[in-house]
């Protein structure tokens, strides 16, 4: 019998508290996408941009029982074409035990709501070629897949090589 992802799941804002629990979902993240060698970030890094003002991000986490098993991490853009802001999703991580039983789309779905009450024109994230359950679950709530789109990146190296001016 499948388990009931309502019961007793509260998805809240992100708290002080909460750090060491994101972090660790978010390394398991990595490790999942196999970009562990990428996982960098601290307590300080997040400290700093998820609580100082303004915040360069937001989160939302899935708790049960007092053990957060989820997160939604996301931040604001903004759309030229639509003359409007609007919010990427950056990541979104339910942990291996409590998958497929809605939980990323509850998640999915309160960042949405964020999106809505903020009237946003846009709401966008990236999904990796290879995540075929994510791809079916982003279609399945009408996401469109944008195969004509690449992301360009520069890292920290990169972006210090630019030199100014």
């Amino acid at each position: 019998m499948k388990e009931n992802a309502e019961t007793d799941l509260t998805v809240r804002k992100l708290e002080r508290r909460d750090l060491d629990s994101l972090l660790a979902m978010v390394r398991e993240l990595a490790e999942f996408e196999n970009l562990s060698e990428e996982m960098v970030a601290g307590e300080v890094e997040y400290e700093e941009s998820f609580f100082h003002d303004p915040p360069a991000a937001e989160a939302i986490v899935a708790e049960r029982e007092g053990v957060l098993i989820g997160y939604a991490i996301f931040f604001t853009t903004f759309s030229t074409f639509v003359g409007r802001s609007g919010i990427w999703l950056e990541d979104l991580y339910v942990k291996k035990e409590h998958r497929r039983l809605g939980i990323g789309t509850r998640l999915l779905k309160s960042v949405g709501e964020i999106a809505r009450e903020r009237k946003c024109g846009r709401y966008e994230w990236c999904v990796l070629d290879w995540n075929e359950n994510a791809i079916q679950l982003y279609e399945k709530m009408g996401g469109k897949i944008l195969d004509e789109w690449r992301i360009v990146r520069l890292n920290r190296n990169g972006i210090e090589s630019l030199g100014g001016k």
